[in-house]
């Protein structure tokens, strides 16, 4: 009907062609057509590629919490996904290990102890001239062993997860006990969990992984076809994200299976939707220093191998002729046929296509 009444409408005014590929429609009419309008919007970037992404976190951001000593995991206190703070109990491990550490080290207190007071003495007796220089020397050297011992034993025993305050209170109390707890190294997200209650591990078996999301990274499998196209600092827009990320990296390794190379960028726009582990569809963009447009994409239309828009004229509308520079989920990148502040049909298109089209074989 509209198709009708569009061409009625043009036959009866007798607006005909002005131009080439114009139409002419007036305000009233584009009204009853639904015909509406937009300002292309500048974009700094051309579409280049899709591909598939992963969202990553950077080496220096994981953590491996692993068993100080073999035992049994008495309680796991974290489950998988939540955030922990640097010092929180992920886990406890019984661990028959620890209390031979601890005799260890009270053995080791008991004989620097001992050795501090035979030195203390003997510098007494050193200043009255009783004992000779030599003998002083003797009984320094063993205090020096014993002291060197009972550091290495409290060093022991903070790598096997005591902490200073514990082992304070263990050198003072006497007081053995075989719990371990282990704890987290930072403020992060437990991202993997390993430990089981009941699970019997060895020393420096893997527990946790922990990262930090404060920084994420993107990992693109680019067609190796595609690479040379590929620029450091070129963007990567997301699909049903608003996060961006920026080209830091582009693999000089090419995956025999897949004939794909690694694309690393890093997230430098707001990222709460985004986990690592994500597999995403991402949308690499080229910088470029032309003037780039972007619009819906219903505003494009085709017609003989080459595509349109309708830019609106104060006669009414002309189909232009326009490049296009590639097509993203819901619009259209286009390089070359368009200026700025231009409006373009983007609703009732087809109208103008039927009109433009039946005018021309009138003529």
């Amino acid at each position: 009907m509209r198709l009708v009444f569009l061409s009625m409408l043009l036959y009866f005014c007798a607006t005909g062609l002005a131009a080439e590929n114009a139409v002419q429609v007036t305000a009233e009419q584009a009204k009853h057509l639904g015909i509406r309008t937009v300002k292309p919007e500048e974009v700094a970037a051309m579409p280049l590629a899709r591909a598939p992404a992963r969202v990553v976190l950077p080496p220096q951001n994981e953590f491996v919490v692993s068993a100080p000593q073999a035992g049994v995991i008495s309680n796991v206190a974290v489950p998988l996904g939540v955030r922990v703070k640097q010092g929180e109990v992920l886990a406890r491990i019984q661990s028959p290990d620890l209390l031979a550490l601890q005799r260890e080290l009270l053995d080791a207190a008991s004989e620097f102890n001992l050795a501090q007071a035979r030195l203390r003495r003997d510098e007494t007796l050193l200043k009255e001239g009783i004992i000779s220089q030599l003998r002083w020397q003797e009984t320094k050297s063993d205090f020096d062993k014993a002291q060197a011992a009972l550091r290495a034993a409290e060093q022991t025993l903070a790598a096997s997860g005591l902490g200073q305050g514990e082992i304070r209170r263990l050198k003072t109390n006497r007081q053995l006990s075989s719990l371990i707890e282990v704890r987290s190294p930072i403020d992060g997200v437990v991202l993997e969990r390993m430990a089981v209650v009941g699970q019997r591990v060895d020393r420096l078996a893997p527990l946790f992984r922990v990262g930090r999301l404060d920084e994420l990274w993107l990992e693109v499998d680019m067609p190796q076809e595609r690479l040379h196209e590929v620029r450091i600092g070129d963007r990567i827009s997301l699909e049903n994200s608003r996060a961006t990320a920026r080209i830091i990296e582009v693999g000089q390794h090419v995956d025999p299976k897949s004939q794909s190379a690694l694309v690393r960028a890093v997230v430098d726009s707001p990222a709460e939707d985004l986990r690592p582990g994500m597999h995403i569809n991402a949308q690499l963009m080229h910088k470029s220093t032309d003037l780039i447009f972007r619009l819906p994409v219903a505003a494009l239309v085709g017609h003989e191998g080459r595509n349109y828009v309708f830019v609106q004229t104060p006669e009414g509308f002309v189909a232009r002729e326009v490049a296009v520079a590639g097509l993203e989920a819901y619009s259209v990148v286009i390089h070359e046929g368009l200026d700025a502040g231009e409006e373009v049909a983007v609703q009732g298109v087809a109208a103008l296509k039927a009109a433009w089209l039946g005018m021309g074989e009138e003529e």
